[in-house]
C-alpha cells in the first residue's frame, strides 16, 4: 500500500464511521426536518465556511469566484439534498433510507453516463439490476403505509446526491469544499422559512449542536478528501459502514425494528454493492499492473 493510497483509506474509512451515527442523532433530536436542516445546515455551513476561510486565507473569495455556474448548481443541489435526506427519516425506517442511499454510487454511474458521455461497464449493469431487485422488497414493505413517501424522499436524496458527485468528478479542476459550506447555509435559509423551533431537552440539543458542529462538517471534509487519493470503487465499498452500522445503532439504541422486508432487500443491496466494488477493484488492479 503506497503512501497516497495509506492516506486515502484511512481518510475514507475516518469519514464513514464519522457519518455511522448521524442516523441515530437524526433520531435523537427529534424535532422537524425543517428545524433539522436549519440547526445542522447553520451550524456545519459556518463551520466549513469559516475553516475553509482561515486554510485559505487570502485565496478565499477567489475561490469561491471559481465555482462557477457548476459550483452554483452544486450549492443548490446541497441545500436541496440535505432537506430530502432529514425529510425521509419522518416517514419512514433508517435503514430503508440507508439502504437506498447506498444506491448512489450506480446512480452515479448512470448520470455520468448522460452527462459527461462516460462508458457503464457490464459489471455496473448488472449491480443496478441486482440492487433495483433488492431495493424492491424493501419499497414492498412500505406499501400501504406513509413509508413509502419517506422511500421516495430517500430515492430522490440518493440521485441528488449522486448528480453532487458527478459534477465534482466530472469538474475535477473545481474545489468544492467552499460550494459544501454555502450549501448547507442556503439549507438553513430555506428552512427557517418552515422550521417549527419546538422547545427541546438537553438531549436533543446535544444531538443537533454535536451533529452540526463535529459531525457533520468532519464527515463531509474527510469524505471530500480521502476519495482524491483512493479507486472509486474502493471509496464506494468503504462508504457501505454507514448503511451497515447506521440501522445497527439505531436498533440498538432506541429500539427501532426496520421489519424483515428492509433486512432483506438491504442485504441484497449491501452484498451486490461489495460484488460490484470488489470486481471493478480488481478491475482497475489489473489495468495498473499491465
Amino acid at each position: 500500500m503506497s503512501g497516497e493510497h495509506r492516506k486515502g483509506f484511512w481518510l475514507t474509512l475516518g469519514g464513514a464511521l464519522v457519518f455511522t451515527p448521524d442516523a441515530l442523532l437524526i433520531r435523537l433530536t427529534g424535532v422537524d426536518p425543517f428545524t433539522l436542516a436549519f440547526g445542522r445546515g447553520l451550524l456545519g455551513g459556518i463551520v466549513i465556511v469559516v475553516g475553509f476561510a482561515l486554510y485559505a486565507r487570502g485565496e478565499f473569495f477567489g475561490a469561491v469566484r471559481n465555482l462557477g455556474r457548476w459550483g452554483a448548481l452544486v450549492c443548490f443541489l446541497q441545500a436541496a439534498c440535505s432537506i430530502t435526506f432529514y425529510a425521509a427519516f419522518s416517514y419512514t425506517s433508517v435503514a430503508n433510507v440507508l439502504v437506498i442511499f447506498a444506491c448512489m454510487p450506480l446512480i452515479a454511474a448512470v448520470l455520468s453516463k448522460v452527462i459527461f458521455g462516460e462508458e457503464i461497464s457490464s459489471a455496473t449493469r448488472w449491480a443496478i439490476l441486482g440492487a433495483a431487485l433488492g431495493l424492491i422488497i424493501v419499497a414492498s414493505g412500505s406499501l400501504g403505509s406513509i413509508q413509502w413517501f419517506g422511500d421516495s424522499l430517500a430515492l430522490l436524496n440518493a440521485v441528488l446526491l449522486a448528480l453532487i458527485f458527478t459534477i465534482i468528478r466530472g469538474r475535477r479542476e473545481i474545489n468544492m469544499i467552499p460550494a459544501a459550506g454555502i450549501g448547507l447555509l442556503l439549507t438553513a435559509l430555506v428552512a427557517t422559512i418552515f422550521a417549527q423551533y419546538p422547545v427541546m431537552d438537553y438531549i436533543q440539543w446535544f444531538s443537533l449542536v454535536f451533529a452540526g458542529l463535529v459531525l457533520l462538517p468532519l464527515g463531509l471534509v474527510l469524505m471530500t478528501l480521502g476519495p482524491r487519493y483512493l479507486p472509486a470503487p474502493e471509496v464506494a465499498m468503504i462508504s457501505l459502514l454507514e448503511a451497515v452500522l447506521g440501522p445497527l445503532w439505531v436498533w440498538w439504541v432506541i429500539g427501532e425494528n426496520p421489519g424483515w422486508q428492509s433486512i432483506a432487500g438491504g442485504s441484497i443491496v449491501i452484498a451486490v454493492l461489495m460484488v460490484h466494488s470488489a470486481v471493478r477493484l480488481r478491475s482497475e488492479g489489473h489495468k495498473v499492473t499491465r
